[in-house]
């Protein structure tokens, strides 16, 4: 049978042999790393037992992982018999991504290390449709984080930045709707300023935002989940077989351009009976800034509108924050159910700043969604709230970076 070998000349083959045995190495330190990841204070001769690799090998392995700053050994562990083993875990600092978030929440930057934990936290608004505006808030954040990187001695581990952004992105380019006109923000300026110092990954924003969760949130390591984002936008990231699930276009998880009604409003999309202006947090603010104009009943006015203070006005029984509040958590309801019976997923998150863990708007939905779904998906899968709360964006944005360091090809040695 012919083989890739009999194609080679000799040169071809040494140089093909030579590839191959980096790649298994790079393979095989990945699967090193994330194993002491998962288990700290693990030691070279389970890793050794995990792996079917010689323990020579474990111990040449690991000796580089140490030498790159990624591990270190913490101690002696027990043993029954024999040589006591030293123990390994992974240094959270040994590499640092830095995350961007841009949506309509505002722009977050900030230094995330390997236990997906922010150092520090830069958070502005921005106008949305100022393109300079945003490139130059996201500058302020990262020269920030790059100043608390040099304070702390942290520089040399700074692998990349993950961006994460609102809108269908393309490339370095995103394209997203305000109101009803669409807006194209290009990343190519930001890229440039920095390409002598690090390399930038790009994102949806919600869909960091569910990797995220899968590597360092409730949704750790799980394969099938659905994350739903309800801030001022209204989105969902699909994770599928544990990847990251994009669609043909790049556009999965549209959630708020579900139609879930046929005599609906029309939507800035074109379409009619779109999730998101019945839901989202932007268009309940318009719908009570209406009910105002029209003289409803409220204690809310103008001056004091936000998202905070509706819910607070509705968790104080405001006839008119307390009917927007129902309304909304029963068409989110109605979308997410709808996406669970098409996906099924073992795991729903929600997550953005009108659902944090042991809210009214996150609870209702948990009650609704677990009550309301196909009865043969309730003995498997579950519905919480996000722990990763307001830096769900920032983390998920870094993981697109850190997940390399545990993928293949995953490995790059310290410079």
């Amino acid at each position: 049978m012919l083989t890739v070998y009999n194609c080679l000349k000799d040169g071809d083959l040494l140089e093909f042999r030579t590839a191959n045995l980096q790649l298994m190495k790079e393979w095989n330190l990945s699967l090193l790393l994330k194993l002491i990841r998962h288990e700290p204070s693990i030691s070279r001769a389970k890793l050794t037992a995990k792996t079917n690799l010689s323990p020579t090998t474990v111990s040449s392995l690991v000796a580089e992982l140490i030498k790159n700053g990624l591990v270190r050994e913490i101690g002696i562990g027990e043993s029954a018999a024999g040589r006591k083993p030293i123990l390994l875990e992974l240094i959270p600092n040994g590499r640092i991504a830095l995350g961007i978030i841009i949506n309509h929440d505002g722009i977050m930057v900030a230094p995330v290390n390997l236990i997906g934990q922010p150092l520090m936290i830069y958070k502005e608004q921005a106008n949305l449709d100022d393109s300079q505006d945003i490139i130059e808030k996201i500058i302020a954040g990262i020269e920030l984080s790059l100043k608390y990187l040099e304070e702390h001695h942290l520089s040399p581990s700074l692998a990349g930045a993950g961006i994460g952004v609102l809108g269908l992105v393309e490339g370095h380019k995103t394209r997203y709707l305000l109101g009803d006109d669409w807006h194209s923000f290009d990343l190519k300026p930001l890229l440039e300023r920095y390409k002598n110092q690090f390399t930038f990954a790009i994102e949806n924003d919600v869909n960091a935002m569910a990797l995220g969760e899968t590597w360092f949130g409730i949704g750790e390591e799980k394969r099938h989940v659905l994350y739903v984002y309800l801030g001022y936008g209204l989105g969902a990231g699909l994770i599928i077989n544990g990847n990251l699930y994009r669609g043909a276009y790049g556009n999965a998880g549209e959630l708020g351009h579900m139609s879930i009604s046929s005599d609906g409003q029309k939507c800035s999309c074109g379409l009619v009976g779109c999730l998101g202006p019945v839901s989202d947090g932007t268009h309940v603010l318009l719908k009570i800034k209406e009910a105002l104009k029209n003289g409803e009943p409220t204690r809310m006015t103008l001056d004091n509108l936000s998202l905070e203070t509706f819910i607070s006005g509705a968790l104080d029984g405001d006839p008119l924050g307390k009917k927007i509040l129902d309304e909304m958590i029963l068409n989110v309801s109605v979308g997410v159910i709808s996406a669970i019976n098409l996906l099924n997923p073992s795991l729903v998150i929600l997550g953005g700043m009108l659902c944090p863990p042991d809210n009214i708007v996150s609870d209702k939905l948990i009650n609704n969604i677990t009550k309301c779904s196909i009865e043969g998906h309730r003995n498997g899968f579950k519905v919480v709230a996000s722990n990763l709360g307001t830096s769900a964006g920032v983390v998920g944005a870094a993981t697109l970076v850190l997940k390399n360091l545990f993928e293949l090809p995953a490995y790059t040695e310290k410079k």
